[in-house]
């Protein structure tokens, strides 16, 4: 287990408990920064456990998680080092099974219904049936859980590999994320902005991976974004992390929702998963 808390100290004002209503979360990282910690830690914050009454009310909470990029054994070790299980919510419910979706390869999960992992890549989602595949395969999954009551967190995992890898513009894929976002509580998008894609506009595949990240920007309200240092590699640093507002907070902060503090920190990734977050000099 790791030897840090789930979610670092200086970032716990950062992870709510479940993101706003309708907010677009961006997260976006470079070959030499992963931004994999980040993602697994707005898992375990979603899943963190609540109080019986909220269940009662069916204010629970339900993860859809799409990988295009990493599968289901990446994410259900990951997340077996974060997710703590509360057997007062479901008490016939061992731990091991709240990743049996994760850790079997395909669609289907058995009695624990927290997270729901598509294995991209393996099903060929998107690769073969286009965008409109994506809709039609994840659109019921998600409906059926909020016919219950439940809130739905998407989170789509390298979904510019659409664009890479198929015939996808960036136009359906906009629409294909507008789409979804219509059916669930919040959207967390992973993607990766590394310079060659964001600066050089010298191909297709640049100018519209450049186009793609710009347009989520647009309808995000936080932005997450890790890099290396400038400075080159260090022993005890992996990092930066820079939180930025989206173009959608100014908007999101009118109607009365809270603003998104910026902040630029640096992190450490230890050999055990635990990740340390800390400020510049400290």
């Amino acid at each position: 287990m790791p030897s840090q808390p789930a979610i670092p100290p200086p970032l716990s004002n950062q992870f709510p408990s479940l993101p706003p209503a309708g907010s677009l979360t961006l997260i976006t990282s470079v070959l030499g920064a992963s931004a994999n910690w980040i993602v697994q830690r707005h898992i375990s914050a979603a899943l963190k456990p609540q109080p019986l009454a909220s269940v009662k009310e069916g204010a629970d909470v339900k993860i859809m998680l799409i990988s295009w990029l990493r599968g289901s054994e990446f994410w259900g070790e990951a997340l077996k080092k974060l997710v703590s299980w509360d057997k007062t919510r479901v008490p016939n419910v061992a731990l091991p099974s709240l990743f049996e979706c994760l850790l079997r390869r395909g669609l289907g999960f058995a009695t624990d219904e927290r997270i729901t992992f598509f294995d991209a890549l393996q099903l060929g989602l998107g690769l073969q049936g286009g965008l409109v595949e994506v809709e039609e395969v994840l659109c019921p999954s998600i409906d059926g859980s909020k016919a219950i009551g439940t809130k739905v967190l998407l989170i789509l995992d390298g979904l510019d590999f659409l664009l890479a890898a198929t015939e996808a513009n960036v136009e359906a894929v906009l629409d294909t994320i507008g789409e979804l976002r219509e059916h669930v509580h919040a959207t967390i998008i992973s993607a990766t902005a590394d310079y060659p894609l964001m600066q050089a506009y010298r191909t297709p595949v640049e100018i519209n991976h450049a186009a793609l990240i710009m347009g989520i920007a647009h309808q995000a309200r936080t932005i997450w974004g890790v890099r290396e240092l400038d400075t080159g590699s260090a022993r005890d640093v992996s990092g930066v992390l820079r939180i930025t507002r989206g173009a959608a907070s100014e908007e999101d902060t009118a109607l009365g929702g809270e603003n998104v503090e910026e902040r630029e920190l640096l992190y450490f990734i230890q050999g055990d998963g635990g990740a340390k977050v800390f400020e510049r000099g400290s």
